[in-house]
């Protein structure tokens, strides 16, 4: 029983010697862990700034198909989702009407231009009769006028004679009969003349309805040249070479000019061109200054989870959209290679732009940068002043004074790592940084890959964006 109790003691004895040498070993360990700091190696590889949004998916072009005529639909010729060429017939309207109004109106062409031959032959007759009546009237003038004085000279010599008794007064009266006679002969050719001028008037009036003529028959040109024109507007030819998106016609179905109707007319048909596809993103106002035309994009969509387009941007719009007082712009991103067409107009997508990549460089998390200001080093001139900024110069803690040598410049921040070296000092360097995609940042100078550096406390991300980060880093999203 003795031993038992000795046995029990030494029990006892050994289990808290072993946990007084636990406990004292995990406070060793605990202490030595907390007295070194979080690190990490810097390291190289690629650094990208990414910009990401949500879009659909446009085609290069989408056309309304509207018939110019009007007329019932009689034969219909492509459905949805067929591929046409420009110039194919989609459908045709009952051409009846418009074949009627076209030999109307030839009928009625040819009836003007009938007028207008007779009335360019009638004044041919007229300047023919015309010419005619003139040398008529001429000769006639000339005849008078030398029978006139024919018989003027044979009165002289009668009423001479007279005189002379040799003879008798008949034969002078019969003479002076004649030569009065020959006088109105004269006077009459003169009249002739005259009427010659009244008909030459009447000439120019027919002249002047020759034009009139010819306006008419123009007239009646166009007039049959709408109507053929009409008549060729009832077959309805695709414009462009794409796919019928959509049909809204069949055979029976009444359609409306899109020219005379004042509704605007029936949209019969919808085609889009897939020659190109594009992708148009919303970019929030924070992420649009990187996002510039040549910018390249990758595509994504919900259909091919599996597979990315790759494109570019060609436009991004001037004036934002604002939407529950969010700030967007419509990013036009053009959907690059031969997998392109599988992408569907309307299609939900997501594109991430790549703003900026780095290849192959010094990178370390954001949280081992810390921003401070700039030293100024004795009888080196401070910067100038800036409104609403400190001045250069000391700011010392509350309590303490500063000495000569401390002159800080609080407009200037430069960026500081701390560096573990392997005799476990520690040693400030000043680098200078590069892009930042918000969780690591490029080191450009001060820093080699495999530099060990301290991780600041307090968290990375407040503290990185809490200085402003490096000299060419693009804030995350």
């Amino acid at each position: 029983m003795k031993t038992l109790g000795i046995i029990v003691v030494i029990a006892l004895v050994a289990g808290g010697g072993y946990r007084y040498y636990r406990k004292s070993a995990e406070s060793a360990k605990a202490a030595s862990t907390a007295q070194r700091p979080s690190t990490v190696v810097a390291e190289k590889g690629d650094l990208r700034i990414t910009v990401s949004a949500t879009g659909r998916v446009e085609p290069e072009r989408e056309v309304e198909i509207k018939s110019k005529a009007s007329g019932e639909v009689i034969n219909v010729y492509a459905d949805v989702s067929d591929e046409v060429v420009q110039g194919m017939l989609l459908f045709k309207l009952d051409p009846t009407d418009e074949e009627r109004s076209v030999a109307r109106l030839r009928a009625s062409l040819a009836m003007s231009q009938a007028k207008l031959e007779q009335m360019r032959l009638a004044v041919k007759a007229a300047e023919a009769k015309l010419d005619a009546d003139a040398a008529r009237a001429n000769a006639d003038v000339l005849s008078a006028q030398a029978e006139r004085d024919e018989y003027y000279a044979r009165h002289n010599r009668a009423e001479q004679l007279h005189r002379q008794g040799v003879v008798a007064r008949e034969e002078l009266d019969t003479a002076r009969t004649a030569a009065v006679r020959t006088e109105s002969a004269l006077i009459n050719a003169g009249i002739k003349l005259e009427d010659l001028r009244v008909q030459a008037l009447e000439l120019d009036k027919t002249r002047q309805e020759i034009p009139i003529a010819e306006a008419q028959v123009e007239n009646d040109q166009v007039l049959l040249a709408d109507a053929e024109q009409r008549l060729k507007e009832t077959n309805v030819y695709a414009p462009i070479t794409g796919v019928v998106s959509e049909r809204s016609v069949q055979e029976g179905f009444i359609v409306a000019s899109g020219v005379s109707n004042v509704g605007g007319g029936t949209t019969t048909m919808k085609l889009i061109d897939l020659s190109r596809i594009y992708a148009i993103a919303a970019v929030d106002e924070a992420d649009i200054s990187g996002v510039v035309p040549g910018v390249k994009a990758i595509i994504t969509a919900d259909a091919y989870k599996d597979r990315e387009f790759s494109g570019a941007v060609v436009r991004v719009a001037t004036t934002g959209v604002v939407e529950s007082n969010v700030v967007t712009f419509d990013v036009k991103v053009e959907v690059e290679g031969i997998g392109r067409k599988l992408l569907k107009p309307e299609m939900t997508t997501n594109v991430t732009f790549l703003v900026d990549e780095r290849k192959d460089v010094v990178k370390i998390p954001v949280g081992a940068v810390v921003r401070k200001a700039v030293v100024v080093e004795p009888g080196e001139a401070p910067p100038p002043r800036r409104e609403g900024r400190p001045q250069g110069g000391p700011r010392p803690e509350s309590g303490e004074r500063p000495g000569r040598a401390a002159n800080i410049d609080y407009t200037r921040r430069q960026s500081f790592v701390t560096v573990m070296k392997t005799d476990g000092t520690r040693e400030e360097r000043r680098v200078r940084t590069g892009i930042s995609d918000g969780y690591q940042v490029e080191i450009v100078s001060g820093l080699e890959a495999g530099d060990e550096v301290v991780l600041a406390q307090g968290g990375s991300d407040s503290r990185w964006a809490g200085q402003g980060g490096g000299e060419r880093q693009r804030p995350p999203r």
